[in-house]
């Protein structure tokens, strides 16, 4: 949506408005936090009071509450009417003579769907909603609350990590009308008129604990109508960095300080500029680019991730590939992986989830479970990498989940005494990876170890389907091994750049 980048213009005129010095050594500029997330619901009718928590005030500070670019609101907090159904979009910014800050909150308000006519026996009644919301228990996990697909597609929407020792009973409204009922919690989301669609999912159990979510779907135009073809002036490298956010691992907050997500992203983003490596951490860790152009899929290998990989250590990476099919710039729209030689594999997970908990003392291991029964750590290493943490310093909750497909762990140690450790190689289709296969020789130095290429080609849906991605915008790459190597350390995908190989093969 183009609206998000108009308002933080229109937020930073207003501050450039106002003549607030900045970098004063007296003061740090304000901080927003907001602790119950950026996303809420409301049902229509009601109203919802947010409160941010703001710090490093002044008693000059002024924070302001803005819609659609206007301000509507002063004061720390701010209480909405939700009056019709839809997606708003609210920004709290505050300045002060020391600095300024902004936080978009978005809120779905949603119309309470009535319940349908019970169906003829012997097909038991449909349950009606829980009259008294209050009662309702916690609600389901999902990927996210908001999506973006376009018109003609379709999308998976999963209540995630479901209890399989517990019989469910699951009903999915689409825009008030119930559309599937039964133990099957998935439901396949068909885009087919553009638009924002409210489904709501309630469950039960045999026990009556009633659960309710309500998720937005934005149908978008179709296929193209954002694409950005390639010029003259187009680099060839993916140099926007959306989102850095690594496992724990030996080479976070190693020889350098970030403590919040965009002194992260830029730190990535510094580093790939100067050809150097970014690492991951373990299971999970993203690192999410984008492109000054979109970049093609003419059935050939398409883009080239960048790695250190070498024979017998190889640490790889899923790759993921998205298009910008809301226009707003941002990849928060549907993410297609990229099928490599392991997809499919009985050793292969998807939907794999691993939640890492932050030390209480510094020079430990990271603990870490999965959503599969399984525990263990990412190991401290003294004699090599002596920063307090391994832990993102930049991470401000004290646990942190990252879910991604997991590829068969396959190192060992050949010496036998835990002195040489392998790290095998997979035959295609993976970042930081020792391939055979997908490492073409460089058209300028025709070198041949640098980078592993990928088509687009190879992208597909959530059921395995070609996604038939005629460009992509986006590229996300996740660390595809839970593993360690003995004194070697966690298993860690390092990325160096991201190429649009097209421009200059």
């Amino acid at each position: 949506m183009r609206r998000f980048s108009i308002y933080v213009l229109l937020i930073a005129s207003l501050f450039a408005a106002s003549g607030c010095p900045q970098g004063a050594d007296e003061g740090l500029p304000p901080v927003i936090t907001l602790p119950d997330g950026n996303s809420y619901s409301v049902e229509r009718g009601e109203s919802i009071t947010l409160s941010p928590v703001f710090a490093n005030l002044t008693p000059t500070a002024r924070i302001q509450w803005l819609r659609d670019g206007q301000e509507v609101g002063l004061g720390t907090s701010y209480i909405f009417q939700a009056e019709a159904v839809g997606v708003y979009y609210l920004t709290v910014a505050v300045s002060t003579e020391f600095g300024k800050a902004f936080k978009e909150i978005r809120i779905n308000v949603w119309e309470t769907p009535q319940p349908p006519d019970p169906p003829d026996p012997p097909t038991p009644p449909t349950p009606p909603m829980p009259a008294d919301t209050g009662a309702l228990r916690s609600a389901y996990l999902f990927e996210q609350t908001h999506y973006n697909v376009s018109l003609g597609r379709s999308i998976r929407l999963l209540p995630l990590d479901i209890d399989s020792t517990r019989s469910f009973r699951f009903e999915w409204f689409l825009d008030g009308t119930l559309v599937q009922q039964g133990d099957e919690p998935l439901y396949r989301f068909e885009a087919t008129a553009e638009g924002v669609h409210t489904v709501i999912l309630q469950g039960s159990t045999a026990d009556d604990e009633w659960r309710r979510d309500t998720l937005s779907v934005q149908v978008c135009p179709p296929e193209g109508t954002f694409r950005r073809p390639a010029s003259a002036t187009s680099s060839p490298y993916a140099d926007q960095v959306f989102l850095y956010l690594p496992a724990p691992g030996q080479f976070i907050n190693d020889n350098y300080t970030a403590t919040t997500q965009e002194e992260a992203c830029a730190y990535a983003a510094g580093q790939m500029k100067e050809n150097k490596y970014v690492s991951l951490g373990g299971f999970g860790g993203t690192l999410v680019l984008g492109f000054d152009h979109s970049v093609a899929n003419d059935g050939a290998y398409n883009f080239a991730v960048k790695h250190n990989a070498y024979t017998n250590n190889s640490e790889p990476g899923i790759v993921w590939v998205a298009q910008d099919e809301n226009g707003d710039g941002l990849p928060n729209d549907t993410w297609y992986e990229l099928k490599g030689s392991e997809y499919g594999l009985a050793g292969t997970v998807q939907d794999y989830a691993v939640t890492y908990y932050r030390p209480e003392t510094p020079g430990q291991p990271v603990a870490w479970t999965d959503n599969r029964g399984g525990s263990g750590s990412v190991d401290y290493l003294a004699q090599y990498h002596k920063q307090d943490y391994y832990y993102p310093l930049w991470v401000a909750a004290d646990r942190y989940t990252l879910r991604g497909t997991r590829l068969e762990a396959r190192n060992y140690d050949q010496s036998g005494r835990g002195t040489y450790w392998i790290n095998p190689d997979y035959a295609w289709g993976y970042a930081d990876n020792f391939s055979a296969t997908d490492m073409l020789p460089d058209v300028a130095t025709g070198i041949t170890r640098s980078c592993n290429h990928f088509k687009i080609s190879d992208a597909v849906t959530w059921d395995g389907r070609a996604a038939d991605l005629q460009y992509i915008d986006f590229v996300k790459v996740q660390t595809g091994l839970n593993a360690k190597s003995g004194w070697i350390g966690e298993v860690s995908t390092e990325v160096f750049r991201v190429i649009d190989y097209n421009l200059v093969k």
